[in-house]
């Protein structure tokens, strides 16, 4: 089920994974989870780390995406089935050894938790001149797709979007009623409230995103420093996709989880 360059990418430290679930609603959740790694040519394994809503999720509603991209831009999605958490055996031992934990400043795994993987997507390369060209075209259309939604993303979040060299996942719920999760990497912020978003995966219909989608996009940069937005996706505008957001979160410790925009407030 793996190629060897799929098991290289996912056993790689600093490669950018993302792990996407659904939660009682059957809305996106997306979060990088740099942890997994194979276990064997069937199964991943991941610690769980700060992972609550995800963990959440994941005992709801057991189909899970996953997202992998190596640094030769080649990148993967997979489907899988999460078979449950251990809090010892082999597996907890193993992953507390590795560097990621065995060095971790804030703690190790409490328990390690497995996929089994049912499908598995390679995604054509994206080339530089094509990451140059898509950048362009989304920064070119930015401006004039502001908008006057609500305003979710505070100033460092958006600047974490403009970055060429960050990593980013767009996560949805697809017809087979699975989160799907792709390494997306041209996406940035048109204004605090939506994101425009454009690469091969959009332009030959890999993504089979249809208008009003609930979608769910991380960011990981190089620090790490990582976040999540969820909003609708709108179609297509200016060759880009667009996406409206409602909601930002902070997804990388010490602030794992935080909201950091102003929920909406009800009417009495």
């Amino acid at each position: 089920m793996l190629t060897p360059e799929l098991k290289a990418a996912l056993s790689g430290e600093t490669t950018p994974k993302f792990l996407a679930t659904l939660d009682a609603d059957d809305r996106p959740n997306c979060v990088p989870v740099i942890s997994l790694t194979p276990w064997d040519d069937t199964t991943l394994v991941f610690g769980e780390f700060f992972m609550n809503k995800t963990r959440r999720n994941l005992l709801i509603n057991a189909k899970v995406g996953v997202a992998a991209i190596n640094d030769k831009l080649e990148g993967w999605s997979l489907k899988g089935t999460f078979l449950g958490f251990e809090t010892a055996g082999r597996r907890v031992d193993w992953l507390n050894q590795t560097p990621l934990f065995r060095y971790n400043a804030y703690t190790s795994a409490r328990s390690a938790g497995a996929i089994r993987i049912e499908q598995v997507s390679a995604l054509p390369a994206i080339s530089r001149w094509r990451l140059v060209s898509d950048f362009g075209r989304v920064r070119l259309v930015a401006p004039f797709l502001k908008g006057s939604g609500r305003p979710c993303m505070p100033g460092r979040v958006c600047e974490k979007f403009q970055r060429m060299k960050a990593v980013r996942a767009l996560a949805f719920r697809d017809e087979d009623e699975y989160p799907r999760a792709f390494p997306i990497l041209a996406c940035i912020a048109a204004g605090p409230g939506r994101l425009l978003l454009r690469g091969p995966m959009l332009d030959g219909r890999r993504i089979r995103l249809a208008p009003d989608t609930e979608a769910a996009v991380a960011v990981i940069t190089m620090e790490p420093i990582a976040y999540q937005v969820k909003g609708t996706y709108r179609g297509e505008m200016g060759g880009c996709g667009l996406i409206e957001l409602q909601e930002c979160y902070s997804a990388s410790p010490p602030l794992l989880g935080e909201r950091l925009d102003a929920p909406p407030q009800s009417s009495a």
